[in-house]
């Protein structure tokens, strides 16, 4: 451990960590927008510069190792100056388009430029376009003017993800992110590009010009796509579900989440939606009301009870539906004198001894193994956010090693791959 000092208060902080870090502990908030806790470091956009002591020049947070006995000054005149400067060039060539951008009201630069941005610019020769990219229908880079260049989408595809589908070409004021020869950016875990970038040039399509996120009312859920349970939070307006993101939980999902857990709600939106009771006649489907439909079904389980007996009768329900639903679903069957209730659906349901699975271990220290078996699953589709943590645990040393059916693209490098029938 080493010791610094932050704006005048003493701070312990780990030899070898950034001051960025320290600050972070220490509870003092520096400006930034390419560094991010969970990616590599880039110090692409210097908004995050400080003032240190003995340093000839500011120096960016997110990239300056602590020394002990380091004087870190965030809020001198120096800093403030240096990072209102930032703050200039990185305006310069962004449009002004805040009240259409879909960004607006969570944006981190729009927060940043009230509080370092100058009230005019001073620069008045045409701004720089960057023409749309069209990569797929999860993901919108309409407006990649907007974009800063803070690398994170990149950084994300390569370390989280774990496939480069974003890459920044050209050089200088022409740099521009863009996909690699006009392709689509597929990955399982795209979406969370939405997330992490600080500004609106990569945007949510299918939420796209839906609502304003101060219109949104939220509700904390889990998702039901695995077994990871990934947390997550429901946007709502107007009692309709209009976008889900992460809810941060380290032991979990850390702050990601899956594709499908992210855009699955569309469904519920859906046209091809049943939305009205229906009933099949001379072998078409006919819309009724819910009376007639009721009825229906009241009608044809006393013939079946009257003419089997009630042991005929049973019902199959899934673990999916609410606790509400699954007793009203019981108290019904029961009401008509049977008691074959039943949410096994499975026949590994009926293993003796058979109850919730797990690893043995929890899902945070997925990350931190030496080595790791997967039989029989293809984890990018299957266990997405396992996937994940497993690729963190292979970059530095751990040995992953897999049994399947299907010589599938894991986007890590495995040590052992065993190919055989099911």
């Amino acid at each position: 451990m080493v010791e610094i000092e932050i704006d005048g208060q003493k701070v312990q902080c780990q030899e070898g960590s950034m001051v960025m870090h320290a600050a972070e502990q220490h509870g003092t908030y520096i400006p930034h927008f390419c560094y991010h806790k969970k990616l590599s470091i880039a110090a692409n956009c210097r908004m995050c510069l400080v003032d240190i002591e003995k340093a000839p020049k500011p120096m960016p947070a997110c990239a300056t190792p602590v020394t002990q006995g380091m004087i870190v000054r965030t809020k001198s005149e120096k800093a403030i100056k240096a990072q209102q400067g930032v703050m200039e060039f990185l305006l310069i060539n962004h449009p002004l388009d805040c009240p259409i951008c879909d960004q607006g009201g969570e944006c981190q630069l729009q927060d940043l430029a009230v509080g370092y941005g100058g009230s005019s610019s001073r620069y008045n020769e045409e701004k720089r376009v960057v023409f749309k990219k069209d990569v797929g229908p999860l993901l919108s880079m309409e407006e990649m003017s907007r974009c800063i260049q803070c690398t994170r989408c990149v950084r994300f595809g390569q370390e989280v993800a774990g496939v480069m589908e974003l890459g920044m070409q050209h050089r200088g004021e022409h740099s521009e992110i863009a996909t690699f020869v006009g392709r689509s950016v597929d990955s399982e875990l795209s979406g969370n590009m939405i997330d992490i970038c600080p500004v609106g040039a990569i945007t949510n399509k299918p939420f796209r010009y839906s609502a304003r996120t101060w219109e949104l009312s939220r509700r904390k859920s889990v998702s039901p796509h695995d077994s990871t349970g990934a947390n997550l939070i429901v946007q709502v307006k107007n009692g309709k579900v209009m976008r889900v993101v992460p809810l941060e939980n380290e032991d979990v999902n850390e702050c990601w989440i899956a594709d499908r857990d992210r855009f699955s709600y569309e469904a519920l939106n859906t046209d091809a939606r049943l939305t009205r009771p229906m009933i099949k006649q001379g072998g078409e489907w006919r819309e009724v009301d819910w009376t007639t439909a009721l009825e229906y079904v009241a009608n044809g389980l006393k013939g079946i009870k009257a003419e089997h007996g009630a042991a005929a009768i049973g019902a199959l329900a899934t673990e999916h539906s609410t606790v509400e639903e699954l007793f009203l679903l019981g108290q019904l069957v029961r009401g008509l004198g049977s008691d074959n209730v039943d949410t096994r659906l499975r026949h590994a349901d009926f293993t003796a001894g058979a109850g919730v699975r797990w690893l043995g271990l929890p899902i945070a220290e997925l990350d931190k193994l030496d080595r790791a078996l997967v039989v029989g699953s293809f984890l990018r589709k299957d266990h997405p956010m396992f996937d994940s943590r497993l690729r963190q645990a292979a970059l530095p040393v751990a040995k992953i090693s897999a049994i399947g059916r299907a010589n599938d693209d894991w986007a890590i490098s495995l040590a052992q791959r065993e190919t055989v029938a099911p």
